[in-house]
Order: C-alpha cells, then sequence, then structure tokens
C-alpha cells in the first residue's frame, strides 16, 4: 500500500488514485511555480540534485527561478525512478516517450499526465499484488484505453514505456523492502 505519492514526499491519500498530481496544482498556482527549495521539500532531493539535472538538459529551465507544472513532474517522475535505473537510461526513456525536454510540441503525452498514468498503474498493481507481467500489461492497456494517439505508434510507445517505468518503480520498491529486511536482521 502507497504511503507516499511516487517519487515525493507528500503522503499518498484516497482519492489520488487518478490524479495524484493533483495535489501540487494548487500550490503551482498560487505560487506561479515551485522554488528550488520548495521542490526539494516536497521530492526529497537536495537543491543541488536538481540543479544537476537542469544543467545536464534533463529538465527544462525553470523560469525566474520557479520550476514550473512540467518541469516538477519530470523531476518526480525521474526521483521514482532512479533507485532502479541509471539516470542516463531514465533520461533516455522520457526522450522516448516526449522528445526534447525544452520543446513541449514534440510530446506524446504531458509529463502530468504520464506522472498520473504511472501512478494509476502502481496503485492497481499494488492492488493485485501479482508481480505478474502480463496482468501488468493488462493495467496499462486499461490505464491508456483512453489515450488518444497525436501521432501514429504513440500509444504503443507509450505502453511499451509506461511498463519499464512500472517495472522500474516496482523494482525499487522489493529493493527498499530487502534492504529494510537486511536492516532488522542486522546486516
Amino acid at each position: 500500500m502507497l504511503t507516499t505519492i511516487p517519487g515525493t514526499m507528500l503522503p499518498f491519500e484516497e482519492g489520488l488514485e487518478q490524479n495524484a498530481f493533483a495535489v501540487l496544482t494548487p500550490l503551482l498556482s498560487v505560487t506561479r511555480g515551485l522554488t528550488l527549495a520548495q521542490l526539494s521539500e516536497v521530492t526529497g532531493l537536495q537543491g543541488s540534485t536538481v540543479q544537476n539535472w537542469v544543467k545536464r538538459g534533463w529538465v527544462a529551465n525553470p523560469k525566474n527561478r520557479r520550476y514550473e507544472e512540467r518541469q516538477v513532474a519530470r523531476v518526480i517522475l525521474i526521483n521514482m525512478l532512479k533507485s532502479s535505473l541509471q539516470l542516463e537510461t531514465i533520461v533516455s526513456l522520457m526522450n522516448y516517450i516526449n522528445g526534447s525536454v525544452e520543446d513541449a510540441a514534440d510530446d506524446i503525452i504531458p509529463d502530468r499526465e504520464l506522472f498520473n498514468m504511472l501512478c494509476r498503474i502502481i496503485v492497481l498493481e499494488d492492488a493485485q499484488h501479482s508481480f505478474d507481467r502480463d496482468a501488468l500489461r493488462q493495467i496499462i492497456a486499461q490505464v491508456t484505453e483512453e489515450y488518444e494517439e497525436p501521432v501514429a505508434g504513440a500509444k504503443d510507445r507509450l505502453q511499451k514505456a509506461l511498463e519499464i517505468m512500472a517495472l522500474a518503480y516496482l523494482s525499487g520498491v522489493v529493493q527498499r523492502m530487502a534492504q529494510d529486511a537486511c536492516t532488522q536482521i542486522g546486516i
């Protein structure tokens, strides 16, 4: 069972299954974006880590020192996958889905919606407790059922990327469970 929204330090509450990013929407609209300190507080990441990701071109540059919805979603997505995938692999995966980080015109899905879909998949997978790849693919098909392709082949790309992302996230969960078990016995 999820206790925090994946990739964040924010509590996961009932009702967020369909739109986990909704927790951040009011804050983003009132503040016109998050400061680096606020983004660090939300994600648990060091500010220098986020700045490094921006410097490397993995996250779009903040505007007026504020991270807008697109950048916040990208940081959260990278954060939720980094425990089990190399950062370069995550970035390649994000580019596979949405092309250039600075140009939203080539995106097949907004990062916010990608994050929400991934959270829905994780919640549904968590409810099944199956760790079955075919079941995971069925969940992904269900979650992407209403997705409308902006270009031919986009749905297939999205589903493949979501499968990798879900498997990576679940792998990170299992890794943390193993580490906790080791800690419990003093290893």
